[in-house]
């Protein structure tokens, strides 16, 4: 019986093809044959013509042929890997992709390897059939393509930088792009003003977070929500309308204020690799007198000045070990994580004493503006931590089956009952399933002897795979939920085994740390009838709170 094929077509369309596409060279209408819904009608043609199946439509459109994480490409593999897709279809090659590597790898390793077959139309290349060299020749001038247009790309926005237009998305706080040419930057009074207290407030002594902490209690608004409420899209704005320490850092470095264009200051490795690198100082490109300046030349260097005498007051100190907690503790009110801070006391027998404690990191960057200290010394979470782990190996130790009883229970999230109703639906699901398959090949003797004509088997085909691929969906989100519950209690186990070794344990290091902990939730301080609590949760790695 001739195979049947439950097709997954895959659409894509980058901005780069969009601008460089036929339509734009006048000679096809209106409806861009590179547009994505272009792509679908042709190759859903292709599907009913072929008598294949097609089961699901897989787009990203935006995304560059050189880039494989794509939502809709990731999307299809994870159907291919479950078996509701063994045949991927697109347009042409370099709708898959256009580097030549990995379009290789996914051709003649991945795909083969999930039992799919794959099919370029325009192409005509199949990988189930005799021309498939071709299909490496021309992945490889794809990839030529790719690398001939990033070059191209790059000459352009190079010699636009040497000319001095400004190229950045967005606008320094302090100014904003020209109404009539946006490459040129004009001064934004209002956060201009704000600039010049800034540098003010840092010429007479401020430090940066006392300067974060002057401008929240004003009620000064961050660059951010600046740019959005002037021009964007009025208060829809995801990130903090609180200033912190690193942002009034950067704007009392930034030689933009100064009226001074630097522009190709970073740059990806190579048009295959997008990870972005600092570039040496001598290739940056810099303009004087690019723009009005905000702050002059006189305030510019004092400020300058008392910045190298701070950071040359930190480098003369000898850089501090990680602290013992460093990235494990987490604020339990804002979730942001406790940074170390190191503290000296002075004894008056001429003792000096020194502490590390940890406070809440956006307390500390907002300039004391946001949630609290949430404080806690390392000598006192060290000696808790300490305790606990020895309590816990102690219990393993004696018993090591109540334990793990008690934590299946504690993660436990569905009721016994609820657990085999699940296994009866699994159960149903699966026969259900095999009938559905067993119908589907039945439709296809009938159509082949004539019992039925095409437009009937097209209906019930169509019919009979909907609900094939909602049960197969169903019974595959049951199965990770078993195996999921197979995990924790494999984890449970595992966790066990860890914390026995821990009996005698005498002190406390970063590698246990690591091994054993996940992170730490920090309450903050409290009085409560005359005493001192603070609430603390530890989430051991594997298991969470014990």
């Amino acid at each position: 019986m001739k195979k049947q094929y439950k097709v997954g077509i895959y659409c894509r369309l980058s901005v780069d093809d969009a601008s460089n596409s036929a339509k734009a060279k006048n000679y096809i209408p209106g409806d861009e044959s590179a547009s994505i819904e272009n792509q679908h009608e042709i190759l859903s043609k292709f599907v009913m013509l072929n008598g294949w199946m097609e089961v699901k439509t897989y787009r990203d459109d935006g995304y560059s042929g050189g880039n494989f994480q794509r939502p809709g490409f990731l999307e299809m593999l994870e159907d291919a890997r479950h078996g509701l897709i063994n045949l991927i279809l697109v347009k042409d090659l370099s709708r898959l992709g256009r580097d030549f590597v990995e379009v290789g790898r996914y051709t003649d390793v991945i795909f083969p390897s999930l039992g799919c077959r794959f099919v370029s139309v325009l192409d005509c290349l199949d990988s189930e059939g005799d021309n498939t060299d071709m299909l490496h020749f021309r992945s490889l001038m794809n990839d030529y393509h790719l690398k001939d247009l990033s070059g191209k790309i790059k000459s352009v926005l190079y010699a636009k930088k040497k000319s001095g237009q400004y190229l950045t998305a967005y606008a320094p706080y302090g100014y904003r792009k020209s109404d009539e040419d946006k490459h040129r930057l004009v001064v934004d009074e209002e956060a201009a003003a704000v600039v010049r207290e800034i540098y003010q407030m840092r010429c007479s002594g401020m430090a940066y977070g006392k300067i974060a902490a002057a401008l929240n209690k004003k009620g000064i608004l961050s660059p951010r929500w600046h740019w959005e409420i002037h021009y964007g899209k009025k208060g829809s704005c995801k990130y903090s309308k609180l200033w912190t320490y690193a942002t009034v850092k950067n704007i009392l470095n930034d030689t933009v204020y100064l009226g001074i264009v630097t522009q190709n200051r970073t740059g990806s490795r190579s048009y295959k690799d997008k990870t972005m690198i600092q570039k040496p100082e001598m290739e940056w490109i810099c303009h004087e007198d690019a723009h009005e300046a905000i702050i002059d030349r006189e305030l510019w260097e004092t400020v300058q000045e008392k910045n190298r005498a701070v950071k040359q007051q930190a480098a003369n100190h000898a850089a501090p070990l990680p602290a013992l907690f460093t990235g494990k503790l987490v604020c339990a009110d804002c979730g942001h994580p406790l940074i170390a801070t190191r503290e000296t006391q002075r004894r008056k027998n001429g003792t000096v004493k020194r502490y590390v404690s940890y406070i809440c990191s956006h307390f500390a960057t907002t300039g004391h503006s946001a949630c609290s200290w949430h404080r806690i010394y390392e000598i006192s979470l060290k000696t808790l931590v300490l305790n606990e782990i020895r309590a816990h190996s102690q219990a393993v130790a004696q018993d090591e089956n109540a334990v793990l009883d008690k934590l299946k229970q504690q993660i436990l999230y569905e009721s016994t009952a609820k657990q085999e109703d699940s296994k009866l639906e699994i159960s149903r699901l699966r026969r259900r399933i095999g009938e559905l398959e067993h119908m589907t090949a039945k439709l296809y003797e009938d159509k082949v002897s004539g019992t039925i004509n095409s437009d009937t088997f097209a209906i019930l085909i169509q019919k009979s795979e909907q609900e094939r691929i909602q049960k197969a969906t169903r019974l595959e989100a049951l199965l990770a939920e078993e195996r999921k519950a197979r995990q924790e209690v494999e984890n449970i186990r595992q966790w066990a085994g860890i914390i026995r070794r821990y009996l005698d344990v005498q002190g406390l290091d970063r590698d246990i740390v690591d091994e054993l902990i996940d992170h730490i939730e920090i309450g903050e301080r409290s009085v409560i009838e005359g005493q001192r609590r603070q609430d603390i949760k530890i989430f051991y790695r594997f298991v969470g709170v014990v």
